[in-house]
């Protein structure tokens, strides 16, 4: 079904109204970011989330300065809080503070120290 391109909110790229990726950023929410935990629709500015109750804003790894959730990379310092599922299956990017993919259901091993080992390794 053919529907009208909207603006991507991360970089401005026109898109698909129903795409659910935008292919200039690669962001997975292009018209807006949802919860990692439930997946609903969230909205900076909120400290919760309406749909499971997660806080919405988390320190990241690297930094330690307070971000949002829901851009999927930390404010302060710009890198990714978000791993890659290990099912070889399935491989979405996931939150770094979820035990389970939320797309495969396969356990992530703790996200912090795979975004740390990750950052190191591009430091060499």
């Amino acid at each position: 079904m053919s529907t009208y391109n909207k603006p991507c909110i991360h970089c401005g790229e026109r898109i698909d109204g129903d795409s659910k990726y935008c292919a200039k950023c690669g962001s997975r929410t292009p018209f807006g970011f949802i919860c990692p935990n439930c997946l609903k629709p969230i909205e900076r500015g909120n400290l919760l989330c309406s749909g499971c109750g997660r806080k919405l804003t988390v320190n990241c790894p690297l930094c330690k300065a307070e971000t949002f959730v829901g851009s999927g990379k930390c404010e302060a310092c710009g890198r990714s809080l978000l791993v890659k599922c290990e099912n070889k299956r399935c491989g979405e990017l996931q939150f770094f503070e979820l035990t389970k993919c939320t797309v495969c259901g396969k356990a992530i091993k703790k996200g912090e120290s795979v975004l740390i080992k990750m950052y190191k390794k591009e430091m060499k």
